[in-house]
C-alpha cells in the first residue's frame, strides 16, 4: 500500500474461526505493517490474548465462532475503550442493541474497508460551524439553531461496506453526510437486494425519527466512503421536539428521498441499463464531485438488480463514449454533462424536487 497507515507498529486483535480468512486478513494488515495479535477462533483464546498483549489498538471480530458468539469479548473491548469492528459472513441482526453502534463489515473483508474502519479512534475535536455547513441539512438551519447542535456531532469517516441499519431494527443513530454516499436497499425475505435510493451531503438518515417512528423498513450500508457527522438518535428526537426547524428540514428530506425512490422505480421498470447506470453515476458525482468511486462491478450489478455482465457491458459503452473511465474496482467520471444526457428523462426530477422542497421558507 501506498504511504504509511496510521496504525502502522500497532497490535490488532482478529477473532476469526476461518482459518484461511483469518489468514487472509492478517497478511493483508502486516503488509501495512500492522501488527497482529492471534489471529484466535474461540472467546476464551481471544480473551486471554487481550491479557497477554499490552496496547492493543483495535480490533476485528467474526460475529459467530463455531457454536459461540463473540459478544463478550467486544464487551471486554469496550470496557477498555478499544475500538472493534465486526465482520459478519451472516445477516448482522444478532448483534445486541448495546453495540449497535458499532462498524458491521459484510465478508468477504476489503482490506481497504477494515484499514478504514480501524483507523477509527474516538475524535473529540468539537466539531466547527465550517465542518456541520458542508452538509446540506445543517446549512440550512439558522446560524443560532446549528450553534446549539454542534456539541451533539462527532466526526466518524464511514468505509465502504459498512452496514449502518438494518430492516425492521430500531434506529440508534442519526448521519449527516459530508463526503460519504449511503445506499438506501430493499431486502426480500429471501436475502435478494436492490438499492432504491441514495443519501449523500444534501441529505440525512432517520426522518422518520422527526415523525415518532425510530424503526427502519431498508438496510442502510456506506457505498462511497467518507467523512459523515453523526448523533444519537435519542438526541436527535429530543433536539428536534423543541426545534422546529430541523423537525421540518428531516420532514422535507423524508419527502425528496421519496420522490427519488419512485423514480428509481420508474428506472428499473422502464428505462434501458445505459440510461439507469448513467442516472446512478450522475447522482452519485452530484454528492461527491470530482471523487474516484472506489466500485466494482459486482456491487454495481447488486445495487442495481442486474447481472454482473451486464454493467460490464454498459460502462464500457459510456466509456467509449468518453463519459468514464472504468479502471479495476475504479470508476471515474469525466463528463457529468454527457452522462446526464445519457440518463435523459430517468434524471432531473428527483433532483429538482428536492431543490423545490429545500428552498421553502420555515413559515409553510
Amino acid at each position: 500500500m501506498a504511504g504509511q497507515h496510521p496504525l502502522t507498529g500497532d497490535h490488532i486483535l482478529i477473532v476469526e474461526d476461518d482459518y484461511f480468512i483469518a489468514s487472509q486478513l492478517a497478511s493483508k494488515l502486516s503488509d501495512a505493517g500492522i501488527l497482529i495479535a492471534g489471529p484466535t477462533p474461540t472467546v476464551a483464546d481471544a480473551l486471554a490474548r487481550l491479557n497477554q498483549t499490552p496496547l492493543i489498538a483495535g480490533a476485528v471480530l467474526d460475529v459467530i465462532l463455531g457454536d459461540e458468539l463473540v459478544f463478550s469479548v467486544a464487551d471486554e473491548l469496550d470496557r477498555r475503550a478499544i475500538p472493534f469492528v465486526f465482520a459478519t459472513g451472516f445477516e448482522p441482526d444478532v448483534i445486541p442493541k448495546r453495540h449497535a453502534d458499532k462498524i458491521v463489515l459484510r465478508k468477504p473483508l476489503a482490506e481497504r474497508s477494515v484499514l478504514d474502519a480501524l483507523s477509527q479512534l474516538p475524535q473529540t475535536e468539537p466539531i466547527r460551524d465550517a465542518d456541520a455547513c458542508r452538509n446540506g441539512i445543517l446549512a440550512l438551519l439558522s446560524e443560532q439553531t446549528r450553534k446549539m447542535v454542534l456539541p451533539e456531532l462527532k466526526r466518524v469517516t464511514l468505509p465502504q461496506g459498512a452496514i449502518l441499519e438494518l430492516p425492521n431494527q430500531k434506529v440508534s443513530r442519526v448521519y449527516f453526510p459530508i463526503d460519504c454516499v449511503l445506499s438506501v436497499v430493499v431486502v426480500a425475505t429471501g436475502g435478494s437486494r436492490i438499492e432504491t435510493g441514495l443519501i449523500g451531503s444534501e441529505g440525512l438518515t432517520g426522518a422518520g425519527l422527526s415523525g415518532g417512528d425510530n424503526q427502519t423498513p431498508y438496510e442502510l450500508v456506506t457505498q462511497i466512503q467518507g467523512d459523515t457527522l453523526v448523533m444519537p438518535a435519542d438526541g436527535f428526537v429530543s433536539f428536534s421536539s423543541i426545534n422546529p426547524e430541523l423537525q421540518l428540514l428531516a420532514a422535507r428530506y423524508a419527502r425528496a428521498l421519496g420522490v427519488q425512490v419512485s423514480h428509481t422505480a420508474l428506472a428499473n421498470g422502464r428505462f434501458d441499463l445505459k440510461q439507469r447506470l448513467a442516472r446512478w453515476l450522475a447522482m452519485v458525482h452530484d454528492r461527491v464531485p470530482g471523487k474516484s468511486l472506489q466500485l466494482t462491478h459486482d456491487y454495481l450489478s447488486v445495487m442495481l438488480g442486474v447481472r454482473r455482465s451486464s454493467v460490464t457491458n454498459t460502462l464500457h459503452v459510456l466509456e467509449g463514449e468518453h463519459l468514464i473511465r472504468s479502471n479495476r474496482g475504479s470508476i471515474e467520471v469525466r463528463d457529468v454533462n454527457g452522462l446526464v444526457a445519457a440518463a435523459g428523462e430517468a434524471y432531473g426530477s428527483p433532483e429538482a424536487e428536492y431543490h423545490r422542497l429545500m428552498a421553502l421558507p420555515f413559515d409553510k
